[in-house]
């Protein structure tokens, strides 16, 4: 039976085309990771640190989960004429409705050295014929010249990442990005939303767009169906230096009572640690013409909990809290196109939440700066 790749070479698996590649390690000098914890001294890439994978203060699905690379990226500077990798990544396919670029992809943005301004998407490396057996795969790209370059490369939002090598011509130069402009991290927690469900691509979900327009750091503390509000997160975050908080749980509380039961607490034991942190409230996302009238009811229901913990924050005195409502983040007329299923954003849903998130973001952060 014929293939697509029969007729159309671009669907075709990536092989390195190079001989004179030399591969290094992401975890060695001058390689920098960011969004994951502790991740050139830990065996296997994670979001937490080890001692969740064992605890019963966190549901199943952070266990899991944290091995979940949302929001990594390997970034460095070289003036290799092309780039290539070899990564070894989880296989478990469960995604119905959201592509492997993003499961299992790497995607790759370029930009002049010591110049983010200009940030721009080039490759994603997608593997073609993965299996349980077979979980390695290999992708390249060449560029026109040799000059030097700013290279972000992205980790898959939903599986796990056991090791990547990049591959860079022999005799050319790697050294250290410079940092970013806000290098201290904006944390985000939150549901599948925050984690990437269901982006094309990692550099397309709401964390990823934010971060390049501000030139910031960022950790994405999403679990898919698991964000429930344990206090042993909270705690975890609360030690995490931060430049601002996005609070975006809400979506997988099993019932409204526990919705309200836990939101308040996770957002007091965040805010005794961090009395000046930026924290902004945002609602869970729904698309504003929504037909399913028990999810609306649900939603409306959290966005008052979200709404009466903020205005619960600033009569007790807190001036640096901030307020997302979730039923205009992903847009108006054209936003039964901005879900997959009425709640998981699309590439242009999470477009529109980027620019919702974003100008409270550099309000913010501006304001921090002076």
């Amino acid at each position: 039976m014929p293939k697509i790749t029969d007729f159309d070479k671009n669907f075709k698996s990536d092989v390195i085309k190079a001989d004179d590649v030399v591969f290094y390690n992401c975890k060695e000098e001058p390689f920098e990771i960011r969004g994951l914890f502790e991740p050139k001294k830990s065996e296997r890439f994670s979001r937490l640190p080890e001692y969740f994978a064992n605890s019963a203060e966190v549901n199943d699905g952070v266990r899991y989960l944290m091995y979940n690379t949302a929001g990594a990226r390997v970034r460095f500077v070289t003036n290799s004429p092309f780039i290539a990798i070899v990564a070894d990544v989880g296989y478990k396919p469960q995604m119905q409705h959201m592509p492997g670029t993003c499961e299992f992809g790497f995607d790759m943005y370029v930009a002049t050295e010591n110049d983010r301004t200009n940030t721009i998407y080039k490759k994603t490396f997608v593997p073609n014929g993965l299996s349980e057996e077979n979980h390695k795969f290999e992708g390249f790209y060449e560029f026109d010249d040799s000059v030097f370059r700013e290279i972000t490369i992205n980790f898959p939002l939903y599986e796990g990442v056991n090791s990547l090598y990049i591959g860079l011509k022999e005799n050319s130069q790697v050294k250290s990005p410079a940092p970013y402009t806000i290098d201290t991290p904006v944390v985000y927690y939150g549901s599948s939303i925050t984690q990437g469900g269901c982006a094309s691509r990692p550099g397309t979900v709401y964390t990823a767009l934010c971060s390049r327009w501000l030139d910031s750091d960022h950790i994405n503390l999403g679990f898919s169906g698991s964000d429930l509000g344990e206090k042993q997160i909270a705690e975890f975050i609360a030690e995490i230096p931060m430049s601002a908080f996005v609070y975006a749980y809400g979506a997988n509380a099993p019932t409204l009572e526990h919705f309200e039961n836990t939101y308040y607490p996770f957002y007091k034991i965040i805010r005794d640690k961090n009395p000046d942190l930026p924290i902004i409230f945002m609602s869970t996302p729904v698309s504003i013409n929504i037909k399913n009238e028990k999810i609306r009811k649900s939603r409306t229901a959290r966005r008052a909990v979200v709404m009466k913990t903020y205005l619960r924050a600033m009569d007790e005195g807190d001036e640096n809290v901030y307020f997302i409502d979730g039923f205009t983040t992903l847009g108006n007329s054209e936003s039964e196109d901005a879900t997959v299923d009425g709640g998981h954003p699309t590439d242009l849903g999470f477009y529109n939440m980027a620019k919702s998130v974003y100008p409270v973001l550099k309000g913010i952060l501006k304001n921090r700066k002076s």
